[in-house]
């Protein structure tokens, strides 16, 4: 999927779930940042572009381990050890990016090392994908609107 895609299905589930943590700006933060880095390994991706991804791409292919379940169950367990307050967020960041990519034509080798591939039916870029953009884009600001709206109302 692409960039834009990532981002407003992520913020969807970043806003679903915020409430349940102390520091919910951090956890938002972090669920927008985790779900960019799965395409840190590719020289098309926005993300890839913005940061040298030279070294990364010598020794990964794009959609290999960094979009594995393998990958995000390291660096989760690494996070919870370390920065516990950023793993929930960085899990379900990552967890969305590999969920997106798994559904389209593309698939993914999410059991890597496996040679296993699931595909889905969605095309990069294509009609349903924008589709799906607008949706979340309309889901998202509806719970940023509800969100807003039970702030002012209990913190005024």
């Amino acid at each position: 999927m692409l960039f834009k895609t990532h981002v407003i299905i992520s913020l969807f589930g970043g806003l679903l779930l915020m409430s349940y943590f102390n520091n919910s700006f951090l956890f938002l933060g972090m669920v927008l940042i985790s779900t960019l880095i799965p395409d840190l390994d590719s020289f098309n991706s926005k993300i890839g572009k913005r940061f040298s991804s030279r070294v990364l791409t010598s020794f990964t292919k794009h959609r290999g381990i960094m979009h594995s379940l393998l990958f995000l169950i390291i660096i989760y367990l690494l996070l919870y050890f370390y920065f516990q307050i950023l793993s929930f967020g960085f899990l379900i960041g990552y967890s969305v990016h590999l969920f997106c990519d798994l559904i389209t034509k593309q698939g993914l080798r999410l059991f890597y090392p496996l040679k296993f591939k699931i595909s889905g039916f969605i095309k990069t870029g294509g009609k349903m994908e924008g589709f799906l953009f607008l949706i979340f884009g309309i889901a998202d600001l509806f719970l940023l609107i509800m969100k807003v709206t039970y702030f002012c109302f209990f913190f005024n």
